[in-house]
C-alpha cells in the first residue's frame, strides 16, 4: 500500500469539492464564469489519475479507482442540490 496515493486521492477529492463550491460562486456572479470553474475541474482529475498510477497495494487500488469516483459523483449531486436550494 502506499500512502502517496492515498494522499493524492484525499488531495483530489478535496480539491474536487472545492472547485465545485467555487462554481457555485462563480454562477452566482456570472454564468459565464462558470467556464473557468469547469476548466478547473481538470486539475482534481490530473491528481486522481495520479493517484491511480502509484497505487502499489488492493486498498488503495480501490480507493483511488472507485472510491474516489464515486464520492465525486456524491459530491456533485449535493452541489447540485445546493446550487437549486441557493438560486430558489
Amino acid at each position: 500500500m502506499s500512502w502517496k496515493s492515498v494522499r493524492f486521492s484525499f488531495y483530489s477529492l478535496i480539491l474536487f469539492i472545492g472547485v465545485l463550491v467555487g462554481i457555485i460562486f462563480l454562477f452566482k456572479t456570472h454564468f459565464l464564469m462558470v467556464l473557468i470553474g469547469v476548466v478547473a475541474l481538470i486539475f482534481p482529475a490530473m491528481l486522481q489519475r495520479k493517484a491511480l498510477h502509484e497505487a502499489s497495494g488492493t486498498f488503495d487500488t480501490i480507493l483511488a479507482k472507485y472510491v474516489v469516483p464515486i464520492l465525486a459523483v456524491v459530491a456533485t449531486l449535493f452541489v447540485i442540490l445546493a446550487l437549486a436550494v441557493w438560486i430558489k
